[in-house]
């Protein structure tokens, strides 16, 4: 049986800017919503997206996109994976806040709920307490705290109510904040990264409706809509086989049960996962076919594509293919040779382990010097002198760097192409990740993408992560395209997602009205 609650919040006082006090500041990593408004006005999609609740911008807004005031519709917010959070502080520009003008034409969230959310295999739950608040009918910002358990990721923003617009039926939201209060060790790096990507994609987008996009070979639709063909939880026994057997895409895949829905895309998910089981970068030197035999080479994004994927793709929880959006068609893509720099990279690894060990040394040496003759503590007894000074303690800030993991995994990896340069038939990138929030991991992400002709057929993506849980979940696109008026177009994409606690097949199809 699950448990509701609800908690009806006073009505927030009214801020010129937010004072988060000792909070800290997250940045969302994607933005999603139940739905966005497409217009003429808004033909490349630059101001009324979910994302822009994020970017500081009140001249930008997430606009619904439902009939009619849009009560019921929602915006999701995700940021990095906490897990000792205590509150959010909430912050919100309510309405259409460019002008004066605008702000009265357009309707404005009324009363709204806030729900904490986590992201499970299957989906994003709810957790938590819900928090129901009528907000004021007034420019500026707006409070509103919303008590989180420990283990939290995002909060959904559901209209209840709203205020209406003189001229238009529309719902605006301009800016959302997330603030928070909790243990978890702050990276203000990571976040700053995070809202780079914000301001990039929202100049990416301005840029797009100036040019008019009529560069860009690969035409995206504004969004896509999910149709989930197998959802398959699997039972004790399942996840035991799975956790036991080696964890290659191919194996992975052999457990997706065939139907007719997705029997010719299965096969060609199959493919492209024999062809990654070869081209592995984790297999030692030349044991990789893509590091034995295919072109190391750099990729240039003549037309980026990331903002405009990621606009129709906001559905899709593996970014994985945002990531690869500019490349998925070779028209608006290149290839360059790399610089020959191994023998420079192994030699930058051998300084920076001599450095780490000597600072481990150091740490040793210092850390023994302020135990001797004291009582240790609990944790003291659990971690040696070494062990604390690799981080035992989850003390991120005084652990050593990974700085030559790092470096490891960039000669392990690099960018591929199997074919010439002009006309590859695949292409594999392999790249580290620092991942994680109170606890931190070096994860060696791939990503290979199969080419017929120009356009891509299949893009997989495969995460390192060793973990109790089984890692990170085999992820396999399998992409078809139409073309029109010179444009080339997705009309679907299939994907395979198999992971420890399920097995699912989605289908994304372009939506072209709200």
């Amino acid at each position: 049986m699950i448990l509701l609650s609800l908690i009806l919040a006073a009505a927030p006082p009214i801020l010129l800017e937010p004072d988060a006090g000792t909070a800290h500041r997250l940045h969302p990593r994607r933005v999603t919503a139940s739905s966005f408004l497409e217009n003429g006005w808004n033909k490349h999609a630059q101001n009324y997206l979910p994302l822009y609740v994020a970017d500081d911008d009140p001249a930008t807004a997430w606009v619904e996109g439902a009939k009619g005031t849009g009560v019921g519709e929602a915006i999701e917010w995700w940021g990095p994976e906490l897990t000792r959070a205590k509150s959010f502080r909430v912050f919100l520009r309510n309405g259409y806040q460019k002008t004066d003008k605008l702000y009265r034409a357009n309707a404005r969230p009324k009363a709204v709920k806030l729900e904490p959310l986590v992201q499970g295999e299957t989906g994003p739950r709810t957790t938590g307490t819900a928090v129901e608040v009528e907000l004021k009918d007034v420019l500026g910002w707006q409070e509103v705290p919303l008590p989180v358990p420990g283990k939290v990721q995002g909060v959904r923003l559901t209209l209840v109510s709203t205020y209406p617009g003189t001229s238009y039926d529309d719902t605006c939201l301009s800016d959302l904040r997330v603030y928070v209060e909790g243990e978890d060790p702050y990276k203000a790096e990571l976040e700053t990264a995070a809202f780079e990507q914000v301001r990039s994609y929202a100049y990416e987008r301005k840029m797009a409706a100036a040019r008019n996009d009529t560069q860009a070979k690969l035409e995206w639709a504004p969004r896509y809509k999910t149709e989930d063909l197998l959802i398959q939880k699997n039972n004790d026994k399942q996840q035991t086989a799975l956790y036991q057997t080696e964890r290659t895409p191919t194996k992975w895949l052999a457990l997706v049960p065939a139907k007719d829905s997705y029997k010719a895309e299965l096969a060609r998910a199959k493919a492209v996962a024999e062809l990654f089981d070869r081209a592995n970068l984790n297999r030692d030197g030349d044991k990789s076919e893509a590091r034995a035999k295919w072109a190391r080479v750099r990729s240039a994004l003549l037309r980026p594509q990331k903002a405009a994927a990621s606009s129709a793709l906001s559905s899709m929880e593996d970014p994985g293919l945002m990531r690869v959006a500019g490349l998925l068609h070779l028209a608006d893509a290149s290839f360059f040779e790399a610089d020959a720099t191994q023998a420079q990279m192994r030699a930058k690894i051998a300084s920076t382990r001599k450095a780490e060990a000597r600072a481990l040394s150091s740490c040793i040496n210092q850390c023994e010097a302020d135990r001797k003759g004291r009582t240790l503590t609990e944790s003291e007894e659990i971690c040696d002198c070494a062990d604390q000074c690799m981080g035992c303690m989850d003390d991120r800030e005084t652990s050593l760097s990974t700085r030559s993991q790092q470096l490891k995994h960039q000669l392990t990896g690099g960018e591929f192409v199997q074919g010439t340069l002009a006309q590859p038939t695949a292409f594999l990138r392999g790249l580290s990740e620092e991942n994680g929030a109170r606890e931190s991991w070096i994860n060696f992400r791939q990503t290979l993408v199969t080419y017929s002709g120009e356009k891509a057929d299949t893009v997989l993506v495969f995460g390192n992560k060793d973990a109790e849980d089984g890692g990170e979940p085999v992820y396999v696109h399998v992409l078809d395209w139409s073309e029109a008026g010179g444009k080339a177009k997705l009309t679907s994409i299939t994907t395979f997602i198999v992971g420890l606690e399920s097995v699912r097949v989605l289908r994304y199809r372009p939506v072209t009205s709200a």
